[in-house]
């Protein structure tokens, strides 16, 4: 077996790159894994498409597996690559692309793709990333890539919202005879289907060598095009290819009946509950600067991304840890056309309600001051919760009007509120409006506002996503500090000498809102505690 050095690693043309000398391959010392490896580096590799159909309709969505699927009787299509010495990496059959049948006008047509590397002696080597731990370190991720310009540079970026990808992918690997597609990826053999008429686009096929596991803290493989920071910043590549595709049929990139803004205004207010759905606006002292501060975000749609427009840096707010639901988050949004009409009403009129749903996800979480990393950390129930608010009449209230909430039933997204059960955290909170062909719901019930289906993410249309900075600064408990502030001109200047908990509560509202002078955040909670802010039917309500 050859062993390399990062000085001989060979450089591919064409997009195509074999990594050679990066990783040692013992799982035992994941120190080595880029002194040596114990695989050789491939010379030829073959990618086999072959079309067909699954045993059942919905199995692509359920874990399918190599028995479930059937050919249908057409040639397969073969991408070939080799390296010689004088051309380096260069496809070398008479294919040089993938001609495929779209999803939606062929909703049963699914694609095994195979792919098969031999070393220089012309035989199979897939085995080699299997044995001796390896399949622990190896996966091949299928990735796209987009133009962005950032900092005046123009450039291509991996694609990372699964909802703009045009085609969807399941691992159906197998090692000693069982099905390891789901907890253990190697994508040495799955199946794709396009999702998107009309797209050309490379498809980029790359194996990933992980430095020393390819799983994350809580043993979870990356998602098929998107490999973790982690991996992206220690592994190294043993394959990149692209492999260009084609799919069939008219392209759909705006369908016409998506609603088309210029520009989103969302309204977020703190607040308490009168009952399940009967949000209240918090009441606050007028001393009250930054406590229960409420924001309206602009956001105007510049180039396919929504961009805001003088908005704060991230939108500061208090959570609530002990499951009783007595701080809450309410938002409120609102579409318009590019004349500033108000468009918001066609999400809801004539039977659109029906196709309508906003979806609401968090990402890239992280500890705010005084906070840490937890396992909880993640997008799903366990970090935050979402109660859609949505009346008939969209834009009348039940609290003034006695409109009828339909969101429980109805999951619209226009109003709602956040419930968040971890505090000092921040993250960005992914706001997706998704409008379904036929119809949002799925066996009669609707997606939780969380996840949408796969099927739903990739072949129903979405506008871009709205992409919140938020901070849940402090959790509700803290804003009562075991100091007494009765004789706040009295107080000590010495940050030093009040307890740990306050000065966790002190600098966490400092930290999230900018304040420089300890004394001035100490006011805060001097005013909320004392100031005078009364309960009546004012404010805003659903």
């Amino acid at each position: 077996m050859r062993m390399k050095t990062f000085n001989s690693i060979l450089l591919l043309a064409a997009g195509f790159l074999v990594s050679a000398g990066m990783v040692s391959c013992s799982p035992e010392k994941p120190e080595n894994e880029k002194k040596n490896k114990l695989h050789e580096d491939p010379v030829r590799a073959v990618f086999t498409l072959q079309e067909g159909t699954l045993s059942s309709s919905d199995k692509f969505d359920n874990s399918p597996r190599m028995a479930d699927f059937k050919a249908d009787g057409t040639a397969a299509q073969v991408i070939e690559w080799q390296t010689t010495p004088n051309e380096g990496w260069h496809v070398t059959s008479t294919n040089d692309k993938f001609k495929v049948k779209n999803s939606k006008d062929h909703p049963n047509v699914v694609y095994l793709l195979k792919m098969e590397y031999y070393n220089d002696a012309g035989k199979l080597m897939n085995d080699q990333f299997f044995a001796a731990g390896q399949d622990k370190i190896h996966q091949h991720f299928f990735s796209t890539y987009k133009q962005v310009t950032v900092g005046g540079s123009t450039g291509s970026v991996r694609v990372s919202d699964k909802a703009e990808l045009p085609y969807d992918y399941r691992y159906a690997d197998e090692l000693n005879g069982s099905f390891i597609g789901e907890t253990n990826p190697m994508g040495f053999q799955g199946f794709i289907r396009f999702v998107k008429p009309g797209r050309k686009f490379p498809l980029s096929v790359d194996l990933l060598h992980a430095a020393g596991s390819k799983f994350d803290e809580n043993n979870k493989p990356s998602p098929f095009y998107l490999p973790a920071k982690s991996l992206l910043s220690t592994g190294v590549w043993d394959i990149n290819v692209k492999l260009p595709i084609e799919i069939d049929g008219a392209p759909e990139e705006t369908p016409a009946d998506m609603i088309q803004p210029a520009k989103v205004e969302i309204d977020i207010y703190e607040g308490h509950l009168h009952g399940p759905l009967a949000f209240h606006q918090n009441p606050v002292p007028k001393e009250n600067k930054y406590m229960g501060r409420n924001y309206k975000l602009i956001y105007r749609l510049e180039k396919g991304r929504w961009v805001a427009e003088g908005n704060n840096d991230r939108v500061s707010l208090v959570g609530c840890e002990n499951d009783e639901w007595n701080r809450v988050s309410a938002f409120a949004i609102h579409y318009f056309d590019k004349n500033d009409n108000e468009i918001t009403g066609r999400i809801v009129d004539n039977g659109e309600d029906q196709h309508y749903q906003h979806f609401f996800q968090v990402s890239d979480i992280k500890p705010a001051y005084g906070g840490k990393e937890e396992t909880t950390d993640k997008n799903g129930t366990d970090f935050f919760n979402y109660l859609y608010c949505d009346t008939d009449p969209w834009n009348k209230t039940n609290k003034f009007d006695k409109a009828s909430f339909i969101g429980e039933k109805n999951p619209i997204g226009l109003k709602g509120y956040f419930y968040f059960k971890r505090t000092h955290k921040k993250f960005n909170m992914e706001i997706k409006l998704m409008r379904a062909r036929q119809s949002k719901q799925a066996d009669g019930q609707a997606s939780p506002f969380y996840a949408p289906t796969s099927r739903q993410t990739t072949e129903e249309s979405w506008l871009p996503t709205i992409s919140i900075p938020i901070n849940i600064y402090m959790d509700a408990s803290e804003k009562e500090l075991k100091t007494d502030l009765d004789d706040f001109d009295n107080l000590s200047k010495d940050e030093n000498t009040y307890p740990e908990s306050d000065r966790r509560a002190i600098r966490s509202l400092m930290e999230a809102f900018g304040i420089k002078d300890f004394t001035t955040a100490l006011a805060e909670f001097y005013w909320n505690l004392k100031g005078e802010s009364k309960e009546d039917s004012s404010g805003f309500w659903f």
